[in-house]
This record gives C-alpha cells, sequence and structure tokens, in this order.
C-alpha cells in the first residue's frame, strides 16, 4: 500500500532549488536512472513492521539529489563561458544537501512504528486496524498477534501466515476486479470492477479452483454485507515460495485496476479464506482472514473474534 515516486516532480524539485534549466542529455539520464528504480507495489504477503522501513523515503530523496550532481557532472563536463552551468556555484553542493545526521535515526524514534513487532499487541485493547477511508477499530482478543495494523495486516506472531499452521488477516476496500481464473489470472480480469457486496460475491462464487462455498449474511458494527470462503487448492504446485504453475509465480484473487498484477495474492496451497465483506456506507470493504487445516482451532476462532469486534467510520 505506498504511491510511487514520480520522476518529474523529483526533477522539478531539485530545479527549483539550483539551476534554472538541465541540459536535455542530463534530464533524460536522471529520469531514466529514477524510472529505472521504481518498485512495484503488490498487496499479498503478510510483512512485519520495520523501523527502517520508515526512512526509506528519505534515502529514496537524497539519492536522487546525488544521482543528479553526479551525472550531471560527468555529461556536461567542465563549464564554458555563456553555456547551461557556467557558473560553477549555480549548482548545489553536495555539502547543501540534508545531511544524514540531521535526520531522525531508527534508534532515536522506536515510536515511528506502533506497536512494537517485539512487544506484540496487548489483548483486551482497541487498536486501529485500517486508516485509509474507511477506519477501522478491532480488539484484541488473545495475546500473540502482531503485525502492521493500521495497513490492515495482523498475524499469529508465533506460526505468521504461512502454511501449514499460520494465522492472518488482511484489509482491503473496493472497487475490485476480480479475475477469473486465479492461477492463469494474466488477462482474466474483467473489463469493469465489483463495486457492491452482491458483485463481488457473485465474481468471487464463480472464480476457478476455488471451491467456494454458499455466501451467508453478516453483521458487523450494524452494517450489513456476506461472508464467503474461498480455498487455494491443496495440490497446487508451490516451491520456494512461489506457485510454480501460476503465471509469474502468483495465486491471485483479485486487482485493483484491470491491467494490473494481483493485489491480492495467496501465501501456499490449501490457504483457506474467509471473507467478511461489507457495505460501510457505500464503501466495499473486505476483511480478508486466513488459516490452514493445520491452523490451531482457537487461532481460526480468534480471527473471527477479532473481525466481530470492528467497528467502522465511514469517511
Amino acid at each position: 500500500m505506498n504511491a510511487q515516486r514520480d520522476p518529474d516532480r523529483l526533477i522539478h524539485s531539485f530545479l527549483m532549488e539550483g539551476q534554472s534549466e538541465l541540459a536535455d542529455p542530463v534530464f533524460d539520464a536522471v529520469r531514466a536512472t529514477i524510472e529505472h528504480k521504481r518498485q512495484r507495489a503488490v498487496i499479498g504477503p503478510w510483512r512485519m513492521p520495520d523501523v527502517m522501513s520508515k526512512f526509506i523515503p528519505i534515502g529514496l530523496g537524497l539519492a536522487a539529489v546525488v544521482v543528479v550532481l553526479v551525472i550531471g557532472t560527468q555529461l556536461l563536463g567542465p563549464s564554458a563561458s555563456g553555456g547551461v552551468g557556467a557558473t560553477p556555484t549555480a549548482m548545489p553542493s553536495p555539502t547543501a544537501a540534508p545531511s544524514l545526521t540531521a535526520m531522525p535515526s531508527p534508534t532515536a524514534a522506536p515510536s515511528a512504528v506502533a506497536p512494537s513487532s517485539a512487544a506484540g499487541l496487548p489483548a483486551g485493547t482497541s487498536h486501529p486496524l485500517w486508516k485509509q477511508g474507511v477506519v477501522i477499530t478491532v480488539t484484541i482478543p488473545a495475546p500473540g498477534w502482531d503485525g502492521d495494523p493500521q495497513a490492515g495486516i495482523l498475524v499469529k506472531e508465533d506460526s505468521g501466515a504461512d502454511p501449514p499452521d499460520g494465522a492472518g488477516m488482511i484489509v482491503f476496500d473496493g472497487p475490485l476486479y476480480v479475475y477469473a481464473n486465479p492461477c492463469q489470472w494474466s488477462g482474466t480480469a474483467p473489463e469493469t470492477p465489483a463495486t457492491t457486496v452482491d458483485e463481488l460475491v457473485a465474481a468471487l462464487s464463480a472464480q476457478a479452483s476455488r471451491d467456494a462455498t454458499e455466501p451467508v449474511d453478516i453483521t458487523v458494527d450494524g452494517y450489513q454485507g456476506k461472508s464467503i470462503t474461498l480455498h487455494v487448492p491443496d495440490d497446487a504446485t508451490y516451491a520456494a515460495g512461489r506457485f510454480t504453475d501460476c503465471d509469474q509465480g502468483y495465486f491471485g484473487s483479485w486487482t485493483a485496476g484491470a491491467t494490473l498484477e494481483p493485489y491480492r495474492y495467496h501465501q501456499g496451497p490449501g490457504q483457506i479464506d474467509e471473507l467478511w465483506i461489507l457495505d460501510v456506507d457505500g464503501v466495499l470493504v473486505v476483511i480478508d482472514t486466513a488459516h490452514y487445516a493445520g491452523t490451531p482451532a482457537e487461532h481460526v476462532e480468534e480471527l473471527r473474534a477479532i473481525v466481530r469486534s470492528a467497528t467502522f467510520e465511514a469517511p
């Protein structure tokens, strides 16, 4: 759940601080360098909070400035009288860039991630589970749960969300494009997304190989919806963290755009997904609780209790 960096914005920001114009070769080289470093953001795996990740945007910003300076120096060479860069002091000096020591260090801001992954989430207290659009707050019924709750991710500490006995939860909101085939998903997303509870349930019920259960009516915090259970085939070929017979190694349920890669992909064969699909004042909200045949029954019940405890605050 991260926005990609815009190379044009980075270059524009640099120009506002330094010289008024970059030579075309410099501009093209800088943009190509930044474009090459873009990363694809895909939702699916379960990640624990990492304080260092809070400082990645700072490092990338500094790196962009350094790239501009280095490439500009190499391509332009010595300044010619009257040409671009004729005044050496017009280029920002590397020493003028923000110093790393001026930024907060990971050890200086332990509260940057709340709660700490080492401490887990205290049982019996309310925690924000999701803060994008519809705000969701849940109560943790038992110790041993952790994750990145404000990003909608919870996992059982001792097993994570991976097979054979993991348990976890992840939140999505719509609209969502449901693949017709979650293994051969490429090219099977519909042209239009599911925007209502009934549309999403119908698309998931028709999805190949998921062995979907009959949907049942649910109410959570006064909001109406439906619950449906889906399965990843037990005999799906899986090795080194990938579904080897599936497109790009992903077994994916849905995406956020018809031409995008899976927005929700799964952790292993035999995964059982109990989906709680709700209409919260017109917003489609999906709480996906995942477990396996080997997951302890008490962990499954804790997952369900967390969902039942949810309260919603519509935007």
